[in-house]
């Protein structure tokens, strides 16, 4: 009979034990939780996310039984905060330019909200990433470390394919690796997606170089060609003089007359307007319209440069009125 009564005081003290520990657990828990609590309310993200996430382990390991209804409360509670902070402390770090970090912690935002059913969290999580993605892109663009940023905007095209910026900067980077057939196609897609501004103007910028570069070996047809391709682009004064030039030097008067004419539309007081006179003039006269040309020559008559030659074409060879 005494032993029995041993056994019965042992199996009833092992209960009051087990009973004992879960009352802790769930204390202890709730401990946590409340420490969490304090740490995010002070944006102590890092001491917040360990309490939490302690707490909802502790919590999980008890049987609902010994949860009971305030632990319950808890456990969804902590589901719901946990991304929640995860993308808060994204967002901080983001803004303090720590942009590896923040991507640690909002892909932590995606992992959890899926885990933990908050779709919203996650979703806006998922939105963030591209754009840091894109930032941590163009801080490599701008700092000179072209492959890196290529190889971040292709990242951010694979996630938004119709993200006409991320195909500007990839252009930008090919361009100043001097792949240009590289940067042309970059900036041709994100014109079809889009970009009607800037895009152009970078393309317009290509064919500009490559007409000024064709100057210096005097070949008039490449000057031509690629002031031409710059102009369909994007028009500029430049694009206009360059084709005129190289359009008289082509005898493609006509062209080289509307695009001379153009530039001194654009910039009636350029420095080199009276050398734009004479090309003028020259056009005109090959195509036989002497009052034009006549009407040029007269305006560089005063110049040092012209007046021999003006002076001879108006008094001698045109005749002019």
């Amino acid at each position: 009979m005494k032993r029995i009564k041993t056994l019965l005081a042992v199996c009833l003290l092992s209960l009051f034990s087990f009973t004992t520990a879960f009352g802790q657990d769930l204390e202890t828990a709730t401990g946590l939780y409340n420490s969490g609590a304090t740490a995010l309310g002070e944006s102590n993200y890092a001491v917040a996310l360990d309490s939490f996430t302690k707490a909802l382990k502790m919590l999980e390991a008890l049987t609902p039984e010994d949860r009971g209804e305030d632990g319950a409360a808890l456990v969804k509670e902590a589901k719901a905060i946990i991304p929640q902070i995860h993308l808060r402390f994204g967002k901080e770090l983001a803004s303090k330019g720590d942009i590896d970090n923040s991507m640690i912690q909002l892909k932590k935002a995606i992992e959890t909200a899926k885990a933990n059913g908050v779709a919203e969290v996650g979703e806006e999580a998922n939105e963030l990433i591209p754009q840091l993605i894109m930032a941590k892109a163009t801080n490599d663009l701008n700092a000179g470390k072209l492959p890196e940023s290529i190889a971040g905007f292709k990242k951010v095209i694979e996630l938004q394919p119709a993200n006409s910026s991320a195909y500007l900067y990839t252009g930008l980077a090919e361009q100043k690796l001097n792949n240009e057939p590289a940067a042309i196609a970059a900036f041709e897609k994100a014109i079809e997606l889009g970009d009607t501004e800037n895009a152009p103007k970078r393309i317009s910028v290509i064919y500009l170089n490559k007409s000024v570069t064709a100057t210096k070996t005097k070949n008039w047809a490449e000057v031509f060609s690629n002031a031409k391709k710059a102009n369909e682009y994007n028009e500029s004064p430049n694009g206009h003089k360059l084709i005129g030039l190289s359009g008289v030097q082509l005898k493609k008067y006509d062209e080289a007359i509307d695009a001379l004419e153009a530039y001194l539309a654009a910039d009636p007081n350029a420095k080199d307007k009276n050398s734009t006179l004479y090309n003028l003039a020259v056009a005109f006269e090959a195509k036989n319209n002497t009052a034009k040309a006549c009407g040029y020559y007269k305006q560089l008559l005063t110049d040092p440069n012209y007046k021999q030659i003006a002076e001879y074409k108006v008094k001698t060879q045109l005749k002019c009125n």
